[in-house]
């Protein structure tokens, strides 16, 4: 039972934190992307792999495979702006945004693995 109100918790959180940067937008768009810049999610997901009985190696694992994954990341906020400045609707733009993402993130994995810096 503790385990179910503890997981509870980390989704009430988690979820509170998407939902701080939402409504914070509304109001002051640099501070909201301030907080949405920070990692918190990768963060939160380190005190929930603490909490869960990771190893510190993993740990280490975990946050040096974000900082190789955090470059690909980044194309989502040059493609998407850039095509709605060309005229793109936001959806178009977005999905755009996201499909040069995940063709980034395909290849520094596969740059990563050919490095064996990847856990």
């Amino acid at each position: 039972m503790s385990s179910l109100i503890f997981d509870t918790f980390k989704i009430l959180l988690t979820a509170l934190v998407i939902f701080a940067v939402a409504q914070l937008s509304q109001r002051d768009t640099l501070l909201a992307a301030v907080l949405a810049s920070i990692p918190l999610v990768s963060v939160l997901a380190m005190m929930w792999m603490n909490q869960d009985g990771a190893t510190s190696e993993e740990i280490i694992m975990f946050s040096r495979d974000i900082v190789w994954l955090v470059l690909p990341s980044l194309l989502l906020f040059i493609v998407m702006p850039e095509l709605i400045e060309r005229g793109w609707n936001f959806y178009p733009a977005l999905g755009s945004g996201l499909c040069a993402t995940v063709i980034g993130y395909f290849l520094m994995i596969e740059l990563m693995n050919k490095f064996q810096s990847i856990s």
